[in-house]
């Protein structure tokens, strides 16, 4: 199979999930992980930010969104080390934004998503697993003037893969993720909470993780390591 084409199929299985049948069918695996959102480069995560004055009227924030709290699992022996692919859909509540810039750790990822800030992204070989996270992806933000408690959070009802894979409609995920495909796990689809991120907040922000109801314990396709 050419490269190209292991790329369309780790972008196309997190839209058709289970429907597209047999052949590229998938099995819901539980949530493992957090998507969390940092502020700042590099490994240090910086979750909450304040902005200066606005430039020329405009404020622009770089936020990198990040899979992080991956329990080390494995399936019939074989370690879970490597995203083939992932599928959300950022959310700005409390000030309204645009996403003007969207990048990938992957130069060769394929994003199959329409509208900005929106994933569904395939990566080859993968993304590596270090240390239970992974970079995902880094977008630049513009608000007009000076946002005030905006909020960064994901937007579970565009989770298109989830509609039709069994076990993940009502598990309530906010994030799907798939193994790589020269591991043999392309057909593992995994979902992940959030941890909300606030640019500018007034006082002390809520930041409560937003998760599903189902771990990849109960589901137990996958054992620990």
């Amino acid at each position: 199979m050419r490269e190209l084409d292991r790329l369309c199929l780790a972008g196309a299985v997190l839209w058709l999930g289970a429907a597209a049948g047999p052949a590229m069918a998938s099995d819901w695996c539980g949530e493992n992980g957090l998507v969390r959102f940092s502020f700042a480069a590099g490994d240090s995560l910086v979750e909450t930010v304040q902005t200066g004055e606005p430039e020329g009227g405009v404020t622009i924030v770089d936020v990198f969104a990040w899979l992080t709290d991956l329990a080390p699992v494995a399936r019939r022996g074989d370690a879970f080390l490597r995203l083939g692919g992932a599928e959300l859909k950022l959310q700005v509540t409390g000030a309204e934004a645009c996403v003007i810039a969207q990048e990938f750790p992957d130069p060769k990822a394929l994003n199959v998503a329409s509208e900005p800030g929106e994933l569904a992204v395939g990566f080859h070989p993968g993304l590596r697993v270090q240390q239970g996270r992974v970079l995902l992806v880094h977008w630049k933000l513009l608000f007009q003037g000076q946002p005030r408690n905006a909020r960064l959070g994901l937007d579970a009802s565009q989770l298109r893969s989830c509609k039709t894979l069994p076990g993940c409609p009502e598990a309530g995920t906010q994030a799907l993720y798939a193994g790589a495909d020269a591991a043999n796990q392309l057909d593992s689809l995994f979902g992940a909470g959030y941890v909300p991120a606030w640019i500018n907040p007034t006082g002390e922000p809520d930041r409560t993780p937003v998760t599903g109801k189902v771990g990849w314990q109960d589901v137990g396709i996958y054992q620990a390591r």
